[in-house]
């Protein structure tokens, strides 16, 4: 009994070993493929430095502005943007190990979907080429680091790691989501740089599909716009107080405080009658009667021009007339 333990403690180490030497593998950078084992890779660098991928980090350097408010609201400062321990450069560049915390100059590269090639840079050439994925070199790059890209559904899952986001702070932050990406059309640049030509099923879209469907669904990012202002309460006419008029008979009394004191009436029996007085359209009655009615000349005609001291010896010259006139009454 025991020793079937044993052997099943050492079937499990010796079956994780590979895992934990993948993940001590280190990016070394674009530079290790192209000129490295006489230069085998020239053709695939060539390629390398024509293709969308090599430049998907030169727009944070020319055009900063464009990519900051997205870093902002994704929780990764502006200065911090280009780091190689951010968010943004897991996609949009090759992080060298190392350098995390360093800005990163180079776009998505071949470690950026071949794997860390620290471990199998050099062995994974060794064999015939024509022998293909059974030459020697490729079996030991598998077990080094190198992912296995001739598999279908593994090739798919490479490319839905950047090319489909559903990163739900990304997203909210204004980040494309990825998911109208024409896996086919991509397929058929990324083939440039391969060493034979595409097959049916490289050009099938069902394993992007089906990663895409294996990383999740892209998170529903629900806008929530302000609710418009309440209206501004419109003033209505409110009603006019009802006043009750006092009956025809009845005279209001006055009160110490007439601004708060309620108007009283008294019956008619209690009031008192004073006499009216005269009114000013009817004129009063004198004991003149029989007066001379005073008759003077009109009064000169005067216009515009006539001036200020004109006006006065006219004025003065009526008021003696009327004095004369008057003295013997």
């Amino acid at each position: 009994m025991n020793k079937i333990r044993i052997i099943f403690l050492i079937s499990v180490m010796l079956a994780s070993l590979p895992r934990l030497s993948r993940a001590q593998h280190q990016t070394l950078g674009p530079g290790s493929c192209g000129l490295a084992q006489n230069n085998c890779h020239a053709k695939e660098n060539a390629w390398w430095k024509d293709d969308a991928h090599k430049v998907t980090v030169d727009a944070f350097y020319d055009d900063p502005a464009a990519y900051e408010k997205i870093a902002k609201l994704a929780g990764v400062g502006a200065d911090a943007m280009l780091k190689g321990n951010q968010t943004c450069m897991t996609c949009h560049g090759t992080i060298i190990s190392g350098k995390e915390g360093r800005e990163v100059e180079d776009g998505v590269s071949c470690e950026s979907c071949h794997g860390p090639g620290s471990g199998y840079k050099d062995p994974h050439s060794e064999g015939d080429p024509k022998l293909g994925v059974q030459r020697p070199g490729y079996i030991k790059g598998l077990q080094l680091g190198m992912v296995e890209l001739k598999n279908v559904d593994k090739r798919g899952m490479a490319c839905v790691r950047c090319h489909f986001i559903t990163d739900q702070k990304l997203i909210s932050a204004g980040h494309p989501n990825g998911a109208n990406f024409s896996y086919v059309s991509g397929i058929k640049k990324v083939a440039k740089h391969w060493r034979r030509t595409p097959a049916e099923a490289d050009l099938n879209k069902a394993p992007f599909e089906k990663a895409m469907s294996a990383k999740g669904p892209v998170a529903q990012i629900v806008k929530v716009e302000a609710p418009p202002p309440a209206p501004m309460p419109t003033a209505t006419p409110s009603a006019a107080p009802v006043v009750s008029e006092p009956a025809p008979d009845a005279i209001p009394v006055e009160t110490p405080s007439p601004a708060t004191a309620p108007i009283t009436t008294l019956p008619p029996a209690q009031r008192t009658i004073r006499p009216s007085a005269p009114s000013r359209a009817e004129p009063m009655e004198t004991n003149q009667s029989n007066a001379t009615p005073l008759l003077l000349p009109p009064f000169p005609q005067v216009s515009d021009t006539t001036s200020v001291p004109q006006l006065l010896l006219l004025l003065k010259q009526r008021l003696d007339l009327l004095y004369e006139k008057t003295k013997g009454r």
